[in-house]
């Protein structure tokens, strides 16, 4: 197939809907929302939506394992700290896809539209992610156990 074939081929009419989706608020962070896909306790995997309102910036965190990101609509922005200062990293548009092996200290903010991401996120002894205060101590764990009960209340509604 050529590029031009490519290019030109129709668009499915059907684009994400996220109206049936009951976005839960982080506890305590405005503008942060999430929506648990599922949990693989023997894959020791969390997919979840993550979404941002637009200028919403979640508190410094460091996912413990591998994680994947997809953008899935609007503009998703990452902060990485450099020299005790937080420094815009990357501005990630609609389709972007990213990876890391996990460790990685950083925040993420929606654009000015906001973001909804596709996080697919792999856990270390079950730790799925670490929060950490402005002098970088750590202040909350995230886990497996964390998501299953949120799935489980998901499917209670």
């Amino acid at each position: 197939m050529t590029d031009a074939l490519i290019r030109s081929a129709p668009r499915p009419a059907n684009q994400i809907d996220d109206s049936d989706i009951v976005w839960r608020q982080f506890p305590g962070y405005d503008g942060l929302y999430f929506w648990v896909l599922g949990v693989n306790e023997t894959r020791q995997k969390v997919d979840l939506y993550f979404r941002l309102a637009p200028g919403a910036r979640c508190p410094s965190h460091r996912h413990v394992g591998p994680t994947d990101t997809l953008v899935v609509e609007g503009e998703h922005r990452t902060w990485e700290r450099r020299d005790g200062d937080w420094h815009l990293d990357q501005i990630r548009p609609p389709g972007f896809f990213g990876s890391n092996e996990g460790d990685h200290l950083h925040s993420e903010e929606g654009g000015s539209e906001g973001a909804i991401v596709l996080l697919a996120m792999q856990a270390v002894d079950g730790v799925i992610w670490e929060t950490f205060d402005e002098d970088e101590n750590l202040v909350d764990r995230a886990t497996l156990a964390d998501f299953q009960r949120v799935l489980e209340r998901q499917h209670v509604r």
